[in-house]
């Protein structure tokens, strides 16, 4: 429809109301002027940006962002208050480092389907910030990436985030949500990201657990016993740190990794096992695991020849061996007299009586790991002791366990 019609039409509307003269009337908007853009350039090796003057800024191309380092400042560093919407397009892989830091008057995010990383310090301080929605196929979401969004009540988080930095989600009203007081842990797909300040006495990792992320449970001072289940393969960057009343911990087999300082300045702690030979115990500039800023006095247990024996000797520490998988009797052989005491102590405690095992002998007898000591693993002691009986080439008896 041209101008001259849409006049026409306008005047016909008017004409039963009366129109004696038009010169006086309000002039009627036809149209909206549309956004024009105010500034734009680059923000990756094929990333562009553009911010109109609605106050949308818009990312497009293919491939990670920047990140707002001394070397590479953030392009629209000075133009953050003029932010009201993010639109990313599609292509766009990583969000870079500080990007969108405290854009004041950011209130909607919109995310692709292509992105993988979140980094940190993201949106942190974005406080008109609402509600996000990370699209499946985001992996990271880095440390303090939505820490202090004060107005961010609505997340959604997919299945595919597998890693969850300190304080990513801090000072916001969801995290506050997802507190409760039924349940001191706040898990997110298998990552342990929070453990409530008031937990106290001997504490057991829920077996829903599979890491346990940065600083999830740093400065838990009333904790003084803590067992961690089977499932978990990570203890993150500090996540004990200064815990000052924990006592003895337990670090099954199944944890691969120890990072840094993740038992630092644990003031009260006396005895740690670590159960996997083979647990890479990360170092950096302190230890990873010590009661003050000088080291460790109490005793890391671990296997003979271990990576925690390794760390101990590196740092003066004292390392007491743990008896093999399966020699409950400490002999240094597996045989039929550790599968009769098993059988010995499962029936004691069947009815109700001390089985007579102490933390170690218990650690060796329950070779399936199933927290359960009993007739199966008496009858893998033996199954394991006739195959080495009659065979040429003897193995551990972890091995055999994973072999049968």
């Amino acid at each position: 429809m041209n101008c001259k019609r849409i006049i026409a039409a306008l005047l016909c509307a008017a004409i039963p109301f009366g129109i004696a003269d038009l010169s006086s009337a309000a002039p009627i908007a036809l149209y909206a002027e549309a956004a024009t853009v105010t500034a734009g350039g680059t923000c990756g090796k094929n990333l562009t940006w553009q911010l109109d003057s609605s106050g949308t800024l818009t990312v497009s191309g293919t491939g990670n962002m920047d990140e707002a380092l001394d070397r590479t400042p953030c392009p629209w560093k000075d133009l953050k208050d003029d932010i009201k919407k993010v639109v990313i397009g599609k292509g766009v892989t990583s969000i870079g480092m500080g990007m969108f830091s405290y854009c004041n008057n950011l209130t909607s995010l919109s995310l692709p389907s292509t992105l993988k990383n979140i980094d940190t310090y993201s949106f942190v301080g974005c406080k008109s910030l609402e509600a996000v929605v990370i699209p499946n196929g985001v992996t990271n979401i880095g440390s303090s990436a939505f820490l202090r969004c004060e107005k961010l009540s609505s997340i959604t988080i997919p299945k595919s985030v597998t890693y969850i930095g300190a304080l990513a989600f801090l000072d916001t009203p969801w995290f506050e949500s997802q507190k409760s007081i039924d349940d001191p842990f706040i898990i997110i797909n298998g990552l342990l990201v929070y453990v409530d300040y008031d937990l106290s006495g001997d504490v057991a990792i829920p077996s829903s657990v599979n890491k346990i992320c940065e600083q999830a449970a740093e400065r838990r001072s009333k904790i003084t016993s803590l067992t961690i289940p089977e499932t978990v393969t990570e203890i993150g960057f500090n996540a004990f740190l200064s815990c000052s009343s924990l006592k003895t911990v337990t670090i099954p087999a199944s944890v691969k990794e120890i990072k840094q300082q993740a038992f630092y300045k644990c003031e009260s702690l006396e005895e740690i096992y670590i159960l996997n030979p083979e647990c890479n115990i990360c170092e950096h500039w302190n230890t990873t695991i010590s009661n003050d800023e000088e080291g460790y006095s109490g005793v890391i247990r671990g296997y003979k020849g271990s990576t925690a024996e390794k760390y101990a000797e590196k740092y003066g520490y004292t390392f007491k061996a743990l008896a093999q998988l399966g020699d409950v009797n400490s002999d240094d052989h597996i045989n039929a007299v550790d599968a009769s005491s098993v059988l010995s102590y499962y029936a004691s405690i069947s009815t109700n009586k001390d089985g007579g095992f102490d933390y170690v002998q218990k650690l060796a007898a329950d070779v399936d790991r199933s927290g359960v000591i009993n007739a199966v693993d008496a009858s893998n002691i033996l199954a394991y002791y006739a195959f080495n009986a009659t065979s040429k080439d003897k193995i551990s008896f972890e091995e055999y366990l994973e072999n049968n």
